[in-house]
């Protein structure tokens, strides 16, 4: 979901200027309608700081649009990304709705706009949650098989795709319980979302201990090197690393299944080798 942004004093205060002007503003008007009055006749009337206070409402949903942009361009999986554009959309749906209301103020668009507003993020947001594992926040395999097959309709000579697999896992279950397999998935999916640095890479949790990453890039042995250097540095009372089998993209793969099964392959021969030594 979002990433926590964690910001300076100095910038929390100078962000609630505005809210406090407005807040001032509002507690005056009483007294003196710089904002509205309402006539002998109940007629509204703008007062001369009305247009000041309806731009300081319309500034943070635009600075909030903005951040959420800027945020979403630089997020590292594709959750984070999707809660950021889903929240971005929000606030210039709302600023757009506001704008709308000053302008035709008979008809009721604000509470309409809002209303839909609401209900458009919290069904985003329910279709994201069923895309994502709970367990360690990845998309889970409904989402990595619905990835696959966008990517197959836009293909790449450069994309790879790379199945992981924990190597001895049912050991650590059995010997350390599966509350400590339980973090030993969640720090490994946190391993691949610090390694797989491009825009473009996904990470899935495929089920189990079984990972897949969707690569586009030219550096795949590299990809698997940071993999393994990261998970290595972990610290856990037994032995921790993974198995990666990996498949680049041939315009012969009809279905994503071809190249899964490829990767697939590559992964089983890695573990042979693995119990042979």
């Amino acid at each position: 979901m979002l990433e926590i942004q964690y910001v300076k004093k100095t910038q929390t205060l100078i962000a609630l200027i505005p809210l406090i002007v407005s807040v001032v503003l509002l507690l005056m008007n009483p007294l003196n309608g710089i904002l509205f009055k309402i006539d002998q006749n109940g007629n509204s009337q703008e007062g001369p700081f009305y247009l000041l206070y309806v731009f300081i409402n319309d500034l943070y949903y635009l600075v909030g649009a903005y951040k959420a942009y800027v945020y979403s361009c630089r997020a590292k999986n594709y959750q984070q990304k999707k809660s950021y554009q889903i929240l971005g959309i929000y606030m210039a749906v709302m600023m757009i709705v506001g704008t709308l209301q000053d302008i035709f103020r008979q008809v009721p668009i604000f509470c309409v706009g809002t209303s839909l507003s609401i209900l458009i993020v919290y069904i985003s947001l329910e279709e994201q949650m069923i895309s994502i594992d709970p367990l360690t926040q990845l998309n889970n395999r409904n989402r990595m098989e619905q990835h696959l097959f966008e990517c197959m309709r836009n293909a790449d000579a450069n994309m790879y795709l790379l199945v992981l697999d924990v190597n001895r896992f049912k050991k650590i279950n059995d010997e350390h319980g599966h509350a400590q397999g339980d973090l030993a998935l969640k720090a490994i999916a946190n391993c691949l979302k610090e390694s797989c640095i491009g825009k473009s890479d996904f990470i899935a949790r495929y089920g189990g201990d079984e990972f897949v990453i969707f690569y586009k890039g030219n550096d795949v042995e590299g990809l698997c090197q940071r993999i393994h250097t990261y998970i290595q540095q972990l610290s856990f009372p037994f032995d921790l690393d993974v198995s990666i089998g990996y498949a680049q993209y041939k315009k012969e793969m009809r279905k994503w299944n071809d190249w899964f099964i490829k990767a697939d392959k590559q992964l089983y021969d890695e573990k042979k080798k693995l119990k042979g030594r």
